[in-house]
């Protein structure tokens, strides 16, 4: 499922990069970033931890980010897109305005296809406080500006 998974994400124009540990990903997150301003949405601690809480901007950074960092529920290997928990606003401020995206996904939380996710949709619907979940398939892009195709 993860060479389909990969195949169907680069398809649409996404840059898949597979690494053993956070920490191994570190090199590459830094070249991202460009020494520019890093925002994460819904980062838990131990991902912030090996990636170096310092590296961080706060969330009203996001509209001047190199960067924002998150971590997906799943990924579904059909389409090539990652599922998002955007339950803050901060969260979805970071996801939207930062000019560059990096997310992880393990490898495990890979399925075949939105079905699989049933499961996880329910517990993150029926849990407590806001939903919102985001499916997202490669990078945003545009058309309606003078029908110039914008990634």
């Amino acid at each position: 499922m993860l060479t389909q998974f990969q195949a169907e994400a680069e398809a649409v124009g996404a840059q898949v990069k597979r690494f053993a540990t956070i920490a191994d990903a570190v090199p590459y997150i830094e070249q991202l970033a460009e020494k520019g301003i890093v925002v994460a949405s819904h980062l838990p601690a131990a991902a912030k931890e090996k990636l170096g809480e310092p590296f961080f901007s706060a969330p009203e950074a996001a509209s001047d980010a190199t960067l924002c960092i998150s971590i997906a529920k799943a990924g579904i290997a059909a389409t090539g897109s990652v599922v998002l928990d955007l339950g803050d606003d901060g969260d979805r401020r970071c996801t939207a305005l930062a000019r560059k995206h990096a997310v992880f996904l393990a490898a495990s939380t890979v399925v075949a296809d939105l079905y699989a996710l049933h499961g996880l949709f329910s517990d993150m619907l029926n849990a407590p406080g806001p939903a919102r979940l985001s499916i997202t398939t490669g990078p945003s892009r545009t058309a309606d500006i003078e029908r110039v195709l914008t990634i």
